[in-house]
């Protein structure tokens, strides 16, 4: 089954937990899953951008990004959180590999400002895609390891990509059969601050129009809606400290977190 594993860079800070899910990916690929991976770092990349004294800003979710908070995110997802991935999987047997959106003219965007029109600045959306290169590490039993940065189709430079709508993205382009949202939150809640064990598109639909679904939770719920219209059926978002989550998810069909459904 070839699966798309989205890693938040909040669950990749804990080494502990790091080392947990990167246990279960191995174990998933032997019991011959499909994996790629695409990660975030937006705490990774907050971090350099205080050392360089660059101001992190956010609207509706989303990382306001002009061009030294671009280069930055190109450092730290294409280089720092993307190759410590590939050394870790290295060490437990795991032959990975890590790309960005411009590698093989895999994921390519266009620029995009946020739903009221404010201008994020190098934000884009992917809006062309070429599974050539993943499917060929794929063939060659190499895991991918996508960073959620993507070429600009018209401009060539490249664009920071929210982590879950490149995972979307990912997962329509490689024609995924599930995608997983691996979070700390473990997954989406109600007004009263609930538990939904399952949700449907109008269901979400009401929480981002309500305003229930707040800060990256909105994004990811987009992502979502995105990875559903492009034809993934299985979509989960799960809580990486839960054990055993992804195996249990993936591996024994167990209803963790919150289930996507059409």
């Amino acid at each position: 089954m070839r699966t798309v594993i989205k890693l938040g860079g909040s669950v990749l800070l804990d080494a502990a937990l790091r080392h947990k899910l990167i246990t279960q990916v191995a174990e998933l690929k032997s019991a011959g899953f499909e994996l790629i991976l695409v990660h975030g770092g937006g705490k990774q990349i907050a971090a350099l951008l205080d050392r360089l004294r660059i101001e992190s800003r956010f609207h509706d979710g989303l990382r306001v990004t002009d061009k030294d908070a671009r280069d930055v995110a190109q450092m730290v997802l294409a280089g720092q959180v993307g190759k410590d991935l590939v050394a870790e999987l290295a060490k437990i047997g795991v032959a990975a590999a890590g790309l960005a959106g411009g590698d093989g003219l895999s994921f390519l965007a266009e620029k995009m400002n946020a739903e009221d029109g404010t201008d994020l600045g190098y934000v884009g959306r992917v809006v062309k895609t070429n599974d050539r290169l993943i499917a060929g590490m794929l063939n060659a039993g190499v895991t991918p390891v996508v960073a959620c940065l993507a070429l600009g189709a018209s401009d060539f430079e490249y664009y920071n990509v929210n982590g879950d709508q490149m995972a979307a993205a990912v997962a329509a382009g490689c024609k995924a059969e599930s995608l997983v949202f691996v979070t700390d939150v473990g997954g989406v809640r109600d007004g009263h601050g609930e538990h939904i064990a399952e949700i449907d598109r109008k269901r979400i639909d009401d929480l981002l129009s309500g305003g229930v679904a707040t800060g990256g939770m909105r994004p990811k719920l987009r992502a979502c809606l995105e990875a559903l219209e492009a034809g993934v059926r299985n979509i989960a978002i799960i809580g990486a400290a839960q054990t055993c989550s992804l195996t249990r998810v993936l591996k024994s069909g167990e209803s963790l977190g919150t289930r996507i459904s059409y």
